[in-house]
């Protein structure tokens, strides 16, 4: 699957904020490493500007020494905490972001981003109320304790997730091209399409509006994130479908789309590729890809497939068959 998808992000972005969620979790620096190899193997030539930034699981099994010294010697970029249960993966995650003030606390010091998938996983919370549950009920007290650890509220889906950046000067956050395109009712409405299913849920039309409003807006607090996340067909089709929506391809042409037809994509290069670089503290590129808009409609791919002939599909199809992209 690496593979298979490597050279959709590699010849689009130069930083990927690369997720420590797999099978068994990222959360040692060597394995960090290890990872880092894999994955720079694999990464096309023609992407040479390409700049993976390795996180760790916040986990039990994470160690403060460790993370220190990964971050020192430039590998570990930022920790990232999943509630147990919430999303693919997570099940290693903590049932209290408390639990790991430890952590957090060495992170401060250290200037260690923490990233924060941001959902309740209490049964008793509507799912499209638990963004706004976790936000209240565990990332506040974090961020009240620990004023100087900076914070990203990954693929913010709701009004309260906006809500909530905009009150926390050290906080930031990103937001998914399908978040920004689709509604809870793309999801569900006249029947339910697994290839929408994700975790955070999209949510109602109100709150894409919201999120749209603030995209566009140029607030440097926010910034694109794709959680491109790429799932075979049989594992999105089954009985249980997996959560994620892989959007590398054609995200940007997602995102362009919105912003065209706001009549503002002289804030597009924000978003897409100033804000979340400056947050983090990185170099944003000099380099550049150039988008037209065209009405030419071009046929574009609606499925990739894996060596093993597994099909994964390609969220976006019908924005980017209105954009062309060189670079």
């Amino acid at each position: 699957m690496l593979q298979a998808v490597i050279g959709y992000t590699s010849r689009r972005f130069r930083y990927a904020m690369v997720m420590p969620n797999l099978s068994t979790p990222v959360a040692t620096t060597e394995q960090a490493s290890m990872y880092l190899e894999q994955i720079r193997k694999v990464t096309p030539p023609d992407s040479p500007d390409f700049r993976p930034l390795m996180t760790l699981y916040c986990s039990d099994q994470l160690e403060i020494e460790d993370l220190c010294h990964g971050h020192s010697e430039g590998i570990v970029k930022a920790v990232k905490y999943y509630p147990a249960g919430a999303t693919t993966n997570s099940q290693s995650g903590g049932s209290a972001m408390m639990n790991f003030n430890h952590i957090y606390e060495a992170m401060e010091e250290k200037r260690i981003p923490l990233l924060v998938h941001a959902e309740s996983t209490d049964d008793d919370v509507d799912i499209f109320h638990r963004e706004a549950a976790f936000l209240e009920r565990e990332l506040a007290l974090v961020c009240e304790q620990f004023p100087e650890l900076k914070v990203t509220v990954e693929h913010i889906s709701t009004s309260d997730g906006i809500d909530f950046v905009k009150a926390h000067p050290q906080v930031g956050g990103s937001i998914t091209p399908h978040h920004l395109a689709r509604n809870r009712s793309d999801m569900i409405s006249p029947a339910f399409h697994a290839d929408l299913f994700c975790k955070p849920v999209i949510n109602s039309e109100q709150d894409r509006t919201t999120l749209v409003e603030t995209a566009i807006s140029g607030d440097p607090s926010f910034f694109l994130g794709t959680d491109s996340a790429p799932h075979p067909t049989h594992a999105k089709y089954g009985k249980d479908a997996k959560a994620g929506i892989f959007n590398a391809a054609y995200g940007l042409e997602v995102v362009a789309e919105i912003f065209a037809t706001a009549n503002k994509l002289d804030n597009l290069a924000a978003f897409t590729s100033v804000n979340g670089a400056t947050f983090y503290g990185y170099e944003p590129s000099q380099e550049t890809i150039t988008l037209h808009r065209s009405s030419l409609d071009p046929e574009k791919a609606t499925h990739i497939s894996t060596e093993d002939g597994n099909q994964v599909v390609l969220f976006g199809v019908e924005e980017a068959s209105q954009w062309t992209v060189s670079t």
